[in-house]
């Protein structure tokens, strides 16, 4: 959706500054791809750039860091530039002459881009794919530093050729004190290594008491204090270096297996039973049934309809994270795109409109079991659209486009809002769970109406049924009961005496027995 920002304007702290702080600092950076869907002099069909820096620029001058050679005359030396905002990022029209288009519709200023986007410089000219990495993979650290070095230089040089002659010198200086630390700290790495062995050491014996079975709820309760003391210490001996990577893996693999060996144990852990009302109900609050208010379509050619719905009746469920964000399923905002597995004909026609120029943007209010409510849209969300399909349809004596959403761990949806619960989320557990873990999943019932501005969430248990993820990158869970409305609760998981969003349900119907990880979403 279109917004009013900042005038872009080319800096050189943007490129530089940026460009040294991936190559320096980047675990705390995060970078996005360029796939190119185009054979061109430079680039094949399918090659990817990494991009490093705050802003780039695209087009026909060679100092342009996507650079396009002279065979595409309707793209323009400088067309358009892809900028941080915060966050985000953001696509911006430079050319006056030759237009920009993003999904099929032309840039008049700047969009917002999100993952799964495609970009296009002029009329059949070249098109690229915008891709955002998920989880680790979406940080600069997780590339290479040979391979960063290279970007950097490919992603500053053209425009600024002195300042990364400056950039190399300070990277060069860099890495000597970096050998030299390396030369001074060996004593000290020796010393946490056997550190490590020694908390390695007593892991091993908590874990044979564990696993011998008959500890008492006391007893539990002290191993667990003893592997937290434990975790304390490793997490203060971290030093990630090479000497001991290996051993700091099996040792926060033994921290886990021993962590679920106790609440497996323990007295407060699920049994595949309803967990007890009390507890579930406190973040009752915090848990939403989302109704649809209204649908506003604008075609191609810039005409527009709006659909009202004539009773508020629940189409899913969402909740709010502790970090702000809402969270929900995609095809709940935007059931267009799943129109070949959700039974509602229409929403073939809504996605070709969507795909063809046009949008659709669909009104919800979300309510709580405290009357509590808020209003939001689907161009509001964060969502990933990286593994889509795009296909051609025959409608009529016209071809038309459409996109089709894989029933894969893409299906969610993020609200960034100013609200904050008492629902934490914890990618680690989402990522580890065993197989036979219960889950507990919180969601409303759907068709159902708000009666008085009161709804209430019913819960459901689950059970991991293989360790680890799927193909589709989701949760395989059992005896799966929800039903639908369930779609986009939130699933828990009782870890260390308190519950933990692990995940959100994708869908109760078609994508019946997944679960899309928490660490899927951001």
């Amino acid at each position: 959706m279109a917004q009013a920002t900042n005038v872009y304007r080319r800096s050189m702290s943007a490129s530089v500054g940026s460009g040294l702080g991936s190559v320096i600092g980047g675990s705390g950076r995060q970078y996005y791809i360029l796939e190119h869907k185009n054979n061109s002099k430079f680039y094949k069909v399918g090659e990817s750039q990494e991009i490093i820096v705050d802003q780039i620029e695209i087009g026909r001058d060679p100092k342009c860091q996507v650079y396009f050679d002279e065979t595409f005359k309707t793209v323009s030396r400088r067309h358009a530039a892809i900028v941080r905002d915060g966050d985000m990022w953001k696509l911006v029209q430079l050319s006056n002459t030759n237009p920009t288009f993003l999904n099929g519709t032309k840039v008049e200023r700047e969009w917002y881009l999100q993952n799964g986007d495609e970009i296009q410089l002029s009329y059949g000219g070249p098109k690229l794919g915008f891709i955002q990495p998920v989880g680790k993979k979406a940080m600069v650290g997780s590339i290479k530093m040979s391979r960063r070095v290279g970007l950097l230089r490919q992603q500053v040089w053209k425009p600024y050729s002195t300042a990364i002659l400056i950039a190399g010198i300070v990277i060069f200086l860099g890495l000597i004190g970096f050998a030299g630390w390396r030369v001074f700290s060996g004593k000290e790495q020796t010393k946490l290594l056997a550190e490590n062995v020694r908390i390695g050491d007593e892991l091993d014996d908590l874990l044979m008491k564990i696993q011998a079975g008959g500890q008492t709820p006391s007893a539990l309760r002290a191993i667990n204090e003893q592997a937290e003391i434990l975790s304390e210490e490793l997490n203060n001996n971290n030093m990630q270096t090479d000497a001991y990577k290996s051993e700091m893996d099996k040792l926060h693999k033994k921290l886990h297996a021993m962590s679920t060996l106790v609440a497996g144990q323990s007295p407060d852990a699920g049994t595949g039973g309803a967990a007890p009302t009390g507890e579930i109900s406190n973040f009752s609050p915090f848990v939403f049934a989302i109704m649809l208010d209204k649908t506003v379509l604008t075609f191609g050619h810039g005409a527009s309809r709006t659909i009202e719905e004539k009773t508020q009746k629940i189409v899913g469920t969402g909740f709010q994270l502790d970090d702000g964000r809402f969270i929900t399923a995609r095809h709940i905002l935007e059931p267009w795109y799943f129109f070949d597995v959700i039974d509602e004909p229409h929403l073939q026609d809504l996605n070709m409109i969507a795909s063809n120029g046009g949008s659709v943007v669909s009104y919800f209010t979300a309510i709580s079991s405290t009357g509590k409510r808020f209003s939001f849209n689907n161009a509001n969300a964060k969502v990933n659209r990286a593994t889509d399909r795009i296909e051609t349809v025959q409608s009529g004596k016209t071809k038309m486009i459409i996109r089709k959403s894989m029933l894969d761990n893409t299906n969610w949806a993020s609200i960034p809002t100013h609200e904050t619960s008492n629902l934490r989320f914890n990618n680690m557990l989402s990522s580890n769970l065993e197989a036979g873990t219960t889950l507990e999943v919180l969601g409303f019932a759907y068709g159902k109406g708000a009666e008085g501005d009161q709804v209430t969430p019913r819960f459901t248990s689950l059970q991991v049924a293989n360790s680890g993820f799927d193909a589709f990158g989701t949760i395989r869970v059992s005896n799966d009961n929800t039903i639908r409305g369930n779609d986009g609760g939130p699933v828990l998981v009782r870890y260390n005496g308190a519950y933990h969003i692990i995940g959100v349900l994708p869908g109760s119907t078609f994508a019946k027995g997944r679960i899309v990880p928490v660490s899927a979403t951001n």
